[in-house]
């Protein structure tokens, strides 16, 4: 199991380096390119969405989100019921930015989806998000019974 749990997280890892190196190409950093693939699904999403969704920073949301509506690359309006959230969207000129340089990572992806589709199908996603789901409870687990050995002494 361990030799293949290696190869998975180096496989993930992997995949983070070509995002990383597309983001240094493209001058975007990582939390920049999390909103803009977030924002780029033509749907309303609030700053504590993208936040929790993407793991990333309440507060390189928020720089990234004032900084983009002074640029004009989205709008914010009241999401009703919520006394500060706003739905936030990207404007035509935000649209025409991120077709811009989500096009080259789009394309890119897709490359890279149809070899590997052709070759596994589409469960091999299926299977990631089980594991990925499945490492979560199993670290939670992990950290109650580690909790529990602290707390009675034993560790």
């Amino acid at each position: 199991m361990r030799e293949i749990a290696r190869r998975l997280i180096f496989a993930l890892y992997r995949i983070d380096e070509a995002y990383y190196l597309n983001e240094k190409n493209k001058k975007l950093s990582d939390a920049e390119l999390c909103v803009m693939y977030a924002l780029d699904d033509g749907n309303p999403h609030s700053q504590r969405e993208i936040s929790q969704d993407w793991l990333l920073p309440k507060t390189s949301v928020n720089t990234i989100v004032k900084r983009w509506e002074k640029e004009g690359f989205l709008t914010m309006t009241p999401i009703a019921g919520k006394r500060r959230e706003m739905n936030i969207m990207l404007t035509d000129a935000g649209r025409a930015y991120a077709k811009d340089f989500m096009g080259f990572l789009y394309r890119a992806e897709d490359k890279a989806l149809k070899k590997t589709i052709d070759r596994y199908s589409d469960t091999f996603i299926e299977a990631i998000e089980f594991f990925g789901s499945s490492l979560q409870k199993a670290f939670s687990e992990e950290m109650e019974m580690e909790d529990g050995e602290r707390g009675s002494g034993q560790g």
